[in-house]
């Protein structure tokens, strides 16, 4: 469970920006689209919240922030060796902060424990990173360690609610890994439960989605169960399809999709490829290349007009929106089913207004969203700023300060009556983090003098 999240000092965040998922006191009753906080009686957390902005607001910097927060925690002790350079952008349109590192903390809870971890650092340096835990609601410090540029050395402090071997895992730590990665690769018991948390259930999903089809596809393939959710999924959505079924393509029938002019290229490349992965099992004779090799093909199922038969189309002929309800909806099944917080940048360039409406109601369900599964999306879709879908305190804005620097601040700051409709509010400019270009603006003026 995200409780927040805050970053500084990267990309566009010059000032410590913060994205909280604690809901509202300010709400009647028991708050729609959230759930208690454990151990917290007095707080709760959204299922879900939606970040507005105008281009080059910072909203795909927001994302990327956490992005690199959890590829530098699961990275830093395998992928990074003495010397290797972090891809850290610091904030620069200002000389001192280019000088400076950028910093990143997570609040969150797992196992009923809430945890607070962060860490600063630059390219080649960690200058700081700590962990604070509450275990039985009161903090901990479980460790802390700080550069010391004097000295040229860290100074360290192990808490005593942090249990098992410290000392012997601090001497693998270089000045570009982080404590809290060593500890997980040597079985630390305590920090792995941490270091789990961000490979298995901090999910991203950039606005690039080359990859989605294939996470689907596999899942559904390897896991019946699984296929009949999607199937559920997409039927909720009314596009009439009858079912959903998975055959395992060869190679051969891949290969013939594609223009003829480059078919034997392809093949011959895969011949190689396939040579060189297993020598020993594959020979010469492309017939038994082309039964080895496979892949999930999606076939969508329609009812015959006139019989109780049903014909199969590939779900490549299917509707843009189709195929993105189908990519988009392993990662949906996945988050709801084992309590994820999955993060979509730009998620209306995945999906129309309407299949994205129906996914986000899906984390509002509390039927539907039984582990306490978060949502978080970026978007330019106002058609979601309807209370039926996020309340006042699910919506974040996003804009540029003078300094060209990102501010974050929550729809709560503004003072807004329960009936007035928050879209209209939004695209009348009440709230700022406008979408509009105001050489836009210019030009129709420009028109309307010149006729």
């Amino acid at each position: 469970m995200l409780v927040e999240f805050s970053v500084e000092n990267y990309r566009s965040f010059k000032e410590r920006q913060t994205l909280s998922m604690v809901a509202s006191k300010k709400k009647t009753g028991q708050n729609s689209n959230s759930f208690p906080m454990p151990n917290v009686k007095s707080l709760r957390l959204l299922t879900s919240a939606v970040v507005y902005g105008p281009n080059a607001s910072g909203k795909s910097n927001l994302v990327r922030a956490i992005q690199t927060m959890r590829q530098i925690v699961l990275e830093s002790a395998t992928g990074m060796q003495l010397g290797s350079r972090w891809n850290i952008e610091p904030f620069r349109l200002n000389a001192d902060c280019q000088n400076k590192p950028s910093c990143f903390e997570i609040i969150f809870i797992e196992d009923n424990i809430r945890y607070q971890y962060g860490f600063s650092l630059d390219q080649e340096r960690v200058y700081e990173e700590w962990l604070i835990a509450y275990p039985k609601g009161r903090a901990q410090t479980w460790f802390e360690r700080n550069y010391c540029s004097e000295e040229q050395d860290y100074d360290w402090y192990f808490g005593p609610g942090l249990k098992g071997e410290k000392e012997r895992i601090k001497g693998f730590v270089r000045p570009n890994s982080l404590f809290l990665s060593h500890a997980a690769q040597n079985n630390h018991i305590q920090l792995g439960k941490i270091f789990t948390w961000f490979r298995y259930k901090l999910k991203l999903i950039p606005a690039s989605l080359d990859y989605l089809y294939k996470f689907t596809a596999l899942k559904c393939a390897k896991d019946k169960n699984f296929l009949e959710k999607i199937f559920k999924l997409i039927k909720g959505a009314d596009i009439g399809i009858s079912t959903l079924d998975i055959e395992q393509q060869t190679i051969d029938g891949y290969v013939k999709k594609v223009p003829d002019e480059i078919q034997e290229d392809l093949k011959n490349n895969i011949n190689k490829i396939i040579k060189t992965i297993d020598k020993n099992r594959i020979n010469d004779n492309s017939s038994e290349l082309e039964s080895v090799i496979t892949y999930p093909q999606v076939l969508a199922l329609y009812k015959m007009n006139d019989s109780d038969q049903t014909i199969a189309f590939d779900l490549e002929d299917e509707s843009d929106g189709t195929q993105r309800l189908f990519e988009m909806g392993g990662y949906w099944i996945d988050a709801l089913d084992n309590g994820e917080i999955l993060i979509i940048d730009e998620l209306d360039r995945s999906l129309n207004s309407e299949l994205s409406t129906y996914l986000i109601k899906e984390f509002n369900d509390k039927a539907a969203n039984q582990n306490n599964a978060q949502l978080i999306v970026t978007t330019h879709d106002t058609t979601f700023l309807d209370r039926e879908i996020f309340n006042q305190d699910q919506v974040w804005l996003m804009q540029k300060d003078s300094n060209n620097s990102t501010k974050l601040y929550s729809l709560l700051d503004f003072k807004i009556r329960e009936d007035e409709s928050l879209q209209k509010g939004y695209l009348k400019g009440r709230y700022g983090a406008m979408p509009f270009v105001s050489g836009l603006d210019s030009y129709d003026s420009y028109k309307t003098r010149k006729h």
